[in-house]
């Protein structure tokens, strides 16, 4: 029985002209103080149906209990609801604080997730647990979470949500504007006594070239209206500090908001190569390119090379071998979406797609720069 190899080649052209694409500032930034924070806790589910931990972990869950007591009025009105703990389980809290911050009396979906052996958590409520701030030196109850938990349509029984299922019991403000003073970057430019924002650059965006475009269209656009030459400064490649004004340092939200509609150019010069293994997707921008070289990857052979027969490949024995052309009359760019396009329309599974890119990268054949995501 023979095997079956499919080799593709690729017909490498010269790098065609850069594009250039306008967007704002704030569509490639955020503000440092800016993000999502975590809280998590640990609880008992109560109410199951005989799918709870079992025996072996009723030793854990009565100080548990009574921990929990300690937080929020009663929550167990007797030790005898963890008589059968065939009925209760211990799980875990995890709830996300939005990247704006929260206030007092807001809700939060809560994740619950077993932490013993229970099989199942439907029809489970949650009894009161405080929620966290995942760090020792900080024992802050954020939040306070309870109630039915709620499985997802399909079979995972152990991990459901409850929905806005924690209330805010304190402030979460973020902090935009900081000192000079207190700034981890080392700068003449930089005074002590004043006030600057920084704006973080995307990953998928940092590079020093894009952080000096940020910092010269910030002061083609706002150092007159500052009273200063300089209004921003490429700190580094990911991050650009932005001077506020003293007229801005009590109220400096029209001041970041005139930061973020600043509009620049962003230039598609740099390739990358963007490869999420969990969701397995693979995003190319720019323009990459692919050298000549070959790859066998079970059973598969890609060969990539440059091409002078104009006619295009011909198909040789078709009962062994596949060939795809790609632009074999050289009408347009050649570059690494021709890859992948030849790979899905040969049905090649994902994992094995990205398997192979890897493989190209590993050899220097593959000009982008590769960030792969678990």
């Amino acid at each position: 029985m023979h095997k079956t190899f499919v080799a593709i080649s690729i017909l490498i052209l010269p790098v065609v002209a850069r594009a250039s694409v306008t967007a704002r500032v704030g569509d490639v930034t955020r503000l440092k103080g800016q993000g999502i924070n975590y809280l998590t806790g640990m609880g008992l589910v109560v109410g199951l149906d005989g799918t709870g931990d079992g025996d072996d972990y009723a030793m854990a869950m009565r100080p548990l209990a009574q921990a929990l007591s300690g937080f929020y009025a009663n929550p167990v009105t007797s030790m005898e609801e963890l008589k059968d703990t065939k009925n209760v389980a211990i799980v875990f809290l995890e709830a996300t604080l939005p990247e704006s911050g929260a206030r007092e009396g807001s809700q939060i979906d809560v994740q619950v997730s077993t932490f013993g052996s229970a099989k199942s958590l439907r029809g489970g409520r949650l009894l009161p647990a405080p929620l966290l701030y995942p760090d020792r030196n900080v024992d802050t109850v954020f939040a306070m979470a309870a109630g039915k938990v709620m499985l997802p349509d399909d079979q995972i029984a152990t991990s459901g949500t409850i929905q806005n299922g924690a209330v805010v019991l304190e402030d979460v403000v973020h902090a935009f504007t900081a000192p000079g003073r207190d700034l981890p970057f080392s700068n003449s430019w930089v005074q002590p006594h004043q006030t600057y924002v920084t704006l973080v650059i995307d990953d998928n965006h940092a590079s020093w070239t894009l952080a000096r475009e940020i910092a010269q269209a910030i002061d083609s656009a706002l150092a007159l209206a500052a009273d200063v030459e300089h209004v921003a400064l490429a700190a580094d490649l990911k991050n650009v500090l932005v001077l506020v004004p003293e007229s801005q340092v009590g109220d400096p939200a029209d001041w970041i908001s005139q930061i973020e509609e600043v509009e620049l150019l962003i230039s598609s010069g740099e390739a990358r190569v963007v490869v999420n293994r969990t969701s397995g997707t693979i995003v190319v921008s720019g323009n990459a390119k692919v050298s000549p070289v070959i790859v066998s990857h079970r059973g598969l052979t890609i060969t990539v090379s440059t091409i002078q027969d104009e006619s295009g490949l011909t198909l040789a024995e078709p009962q062994v071998q596949q060939f795809i052309a790609l632009d074999p009359g050289r009408k347009g760019g050649t570059n690494l979406s021709d890859l992948l396009e030849a790979l899905n329309r040969l049905n090649v599974p994902i994992d094995d797609r990205i398997s192979i890119l890897t493989q190209i990268h590993g050899m220097g054949a593959l000009h982008a720069r590769l960030i792969v995501r678990d």
